[in-house]
């Protein structure tokens, strides 16, 4: 009887979450915004007006953890990038080989690189460097003759592995893009945005690995095959190796050219906020580091960020449920629904967290393993900003995977009632009684169903057949006296 117990409990489960969906997002299809600030409101929510004066020309200033743009120049127009193309090939190194390979300088990679640019210094044809040195000298001295033997060492050719930028950058979502090598020398082709290089350098920061390495000030390679001599390598970014002062720059890259100017990407990190800041087409050293360090302030000063699973958490008292009327639903402690801790949101100060709209989108789930399932998100937008997410995690806590091929389904319908409709709310969509009642009867069925089916059945049949045992007896007595 335990594997029929086990269905029925997890089949109202699915039940219940249906029914509590349904009720959250009646006649909305996934991907539709489900808000509690109605239009009047969200006219009234402003971002920080003291927006700083910036002279490159194009920016941008993106929270790591969240995704979300404080501050916006220009960001999808496009610019030569220099050498913040090195982010990118550094963070597909990473992903693609270990840091104990050993990289072979081909003879493209000493004499297909312009003499004059950025190098390592004293390379020759056949020399090699483990890969945690090459990274070390692509991030630190932007060396393009150690990016062109890295990425021969990733894919076997230049060509092969600027399809793989080019795949990547599309997979994080960048729009305006195109590269045409790992170095960042000047090629029609190869160019980028603001938004773009945020999103780029959004994905490097999250490594361990990359966040190490740009955040780092000084570097030794010992003597190698071809080379007798130590290599010193210092940082170039003068925030990194401490030529200018800004507290809290955990790392970032330097770039120029004579079409690109001067392009720059830094990272920085106060109260558990980590900013990234990019700048591009920028016509001095002077300029692109006060516009960083005017930026950065912006982003430190007006805004805050807040842990989603902290702020929603239905078993915290004082705090401002999404689910509501449904938070037990979502209990840490009673529930295999939960919020994910990883999730977000950054608001300006003058902002209180109940101002952001929250939307729920749930995602089908084809195959429910044992252990966390990540069945949909929450989005939050500020006015009509998008400001973090969180996942909503489904923990099956079944080993035989019994809700293989099951998942939790939307109702299909138009989203313009909804998003005309000022009640449309979590607070106020459904009402909760009805749904207890539906709740309740759901449960009782298909109890009654498998108390049929395993109990009342089986109890028939061996009464009958008691009953035609006792039948016979009595027949055979009266024949017999």
């Amino acid at each position: 009887m335990k594997k029929p117990l086990a269905i029925i409990s997890i089949i109202c489960l699915l039940f219940i979450n249906t029914t509590v969906s349904y009720s959250q997002t009646t006649n909305v299809p996934a991907n539709t915004s489900i808000n509690n600030t109605n239009k009047s409101e969200a006219s009234k929510l402003k971002w920080p007006g003291n927006k700083p004066d910036v002279s490159s020309d194009a920016a941008i200033v993106m929270e790591a953890s969240t995704g979300a743009i404080l501050y916006a120049k220009n960001i999808h127009k496009t610019y030569y990038p220099a050498s913040i193309t090195k982010i990118l090939t550094s963070l597909l190194a990473i992903e693609n080989s270990s840091l104990g390979d050993t990289v072979t300088f081909s003879k493209k990679a000493i004499y297909d690189v312009e003499l004059d640019s950025s190098r390592l210094g004293g390379t020759d044809v056949g020399e090699k460097l483990t890969m945690e040195q090459s990274l070390y000298g692509i991030m630190l001295v932007s060396a393009n003759d150690v990016s062109y033997a890295v990425a021969e060492h990733v894919s076997g050719s230049v060509e092969s592995f600027v399809d793989l930028m080019n795949k990547k950058a599309k997979e994080l979502g960048c729009v305006d893009s195109n590269f045409a090598n790992p170095h960042g020398l000047p090629d029609p082709n190869h160019y980028t945005s603001a938004y773009d290089m945020a999103l780029i350098s959004r994905a490097a920061i999250n490594n361990d690995t990359f966040r190490k390495i740009t955040g780092t000030r000084t570097y030794t390679i010992p003597p190698t095959n071809m080379q007798k001599e130590t290599r010193y390598l210092a940082n170039h970014h003068k925030f990194i190796n401490g030529a200018l002062k800004y507290d809290g720059v955990i790392g970032g890259k330097t770039g120029y050219t004579s079409v690109a100017k001067y392009t720059l990407v830094t990272f920085a990190q106060r109260n558990g906020m980590t900013l990234i800041s990019i700048i591009l087409h920028c016509d001095s050293i002077q300029n692109e580091y006060s516009d960083t360090a005017s930026l950065l302030n912006y982003g430190f000063d007006n805004f805050s960020l807040y842990n989603i699973a902290d702020m929603e958490d239905p078993d915290t008292a004082d705090t401002n449920p999404l689910f509501t009327k449904y938070s037990p639903l979502f209990s840490a402690t009673s529930s295999q629904l939960q919020i994910s801790p990883k999730g977000n949101i950054v608001l300006p100060n003058s902002a209180d967290y109940k101002d952001a709209k929250k939307e729920i989108i749930l995602s089908p789930i084809d195959n429910a393993v044992k252990g966390e399932n990540v069945i949909g998100q929450i989005k939050y937008t500020y006015g009509d900003k998008f400001v973090g997410s969180a996942d909503i995690v489904y923990n099956n806590t079944v080993s035989d995977n019994l809700l293989k091929g099951s998942y939790i389904p939307l109702p299909t319908a138009t989203p313009q009632a909804l998003d005309d409709n000022p009640a449309n709310t979590l607070e106020s969509k459904g009402n909760l009684k009805p749904v207890i009642i539906l709740i309740i009867i759901g449960c009782v069925l298909i109890g009654l169903t498998f108390y049929i089916i395993f109990v009342e059945l089986p109890y028939r049949k061996r009464r009958n057949s008691y009953l035609e045992k006792r039948g016979r007896r009595k027949h055979y007595n009266k024949k017999v006296f």
